[in-house]
């Protein structure tokens, strides 16, 4: 794709703002792919596989700033990380022959069911989080990794909701949902590129726009009380909840 000034600069700005609620929340990047295809044009393919790769950099950007506030649990992220390859490289491959449009609506239930219970909640949540098994650790990787190579919504739009809804603490959830992000675009965007589905260019603008405006908002979700921030991210998911039902009744 040749990107006139015009349209990198509108790229580069909506990256940034996308970047802000991927750094606070985790969740914004679900808008990307409708963004890529709706608003620039790209067919839906190539806006996942661009999506994916953006989510290199600016993953490995938000990872050491939530690593140097010590919200990243390495033992749980291994786990998810080693699940997650295989599945986001069947995700991958699949993504070319498959429509992701039930994935999606059930993403949107998901966004949606635990967004409300983020945001209507008001029991006390455990001192000490549960301890979540490795056999459970492993199936929400693989399941995490193939659906986000599948629709190209970040990995951090499945995992965060469900964590959170598993009692875990908010920014924990956060920390491994910007992690999980880094394996599964590397797979993905290798796939994607062999397919000859990925436009280096864009992506790579992209991933720089997001990676600025994660860096802004990283501080900004370490800065708020838990229970505002829980609220936040419950607002956010039933936002992206929101965002991909309109999309999905717009196609």
């Amino acid at each position: 794709m040749v990107l006139s000034a015009a349209t990198a600069l509108v790229l580069g700005l909506a990256g940034l703002l996308l970047g802000v609620a991927l750094g606070c929340t985790s969740v914004g990047g679900v808008l990307l792919v409708p963004f890529l295809a709706y608003g620039l044009g790209l067919p839906v393919h190539a806006a996942i596989a661009v999506a994916l790769y953006s989510y290199l950099l600016s993953g490995l950007v938000a990872v050491l700033l939530y690593a140097r506030h010590g919200s990243i649990h390495w033992r749980m992220a291994g786990w998810l990380a080693a699940a997650a390859l295989p599945g986001a490289f069947l995700g991958a491959r699949l993504a070319a022959a498959l429509s992701g449009t039930v994935l999606q609506a059930l993403i949107a239930l998901l966004l949606v069911t635990a967004g409300l219970q983020a945001v209507l909640r008001r029991k006390q949540r455990p001192a000490e989080p549960p301890a979540l098994a490795v056999a459970v650790l492993l199936a929400l990787g693989a399941l995490t990794g193939f659906v986000s190579a599948m629709v190209g919504a970040g990995g951090a739009v499945l995992l965060v909701p469900v964590l959170v809804a598993m009692e875990q603490p908010v920014l924990l959830a956060l920390g491994l949902g910007q992690l999980i992000q880094v394996p599964i675009s590397a797979v993905a965007s290798w796939a994607n590129w062999r397919a000859g589905m990925l436009d280096l260019r864009t992506g790579t603008l992209l991933a720089v726009a997001l990676s600025l405006g994660i860096a802004v908002g990283t501080p900004l979700a370490h800065a708020l009380p838990q229970a505002l921030l829980r609220r936040v991210l419950g607002f956010a998911m039933l936002a992206c909840g929101a965002a991909v039902v309109a999309r999905l009744l717009w196609r």
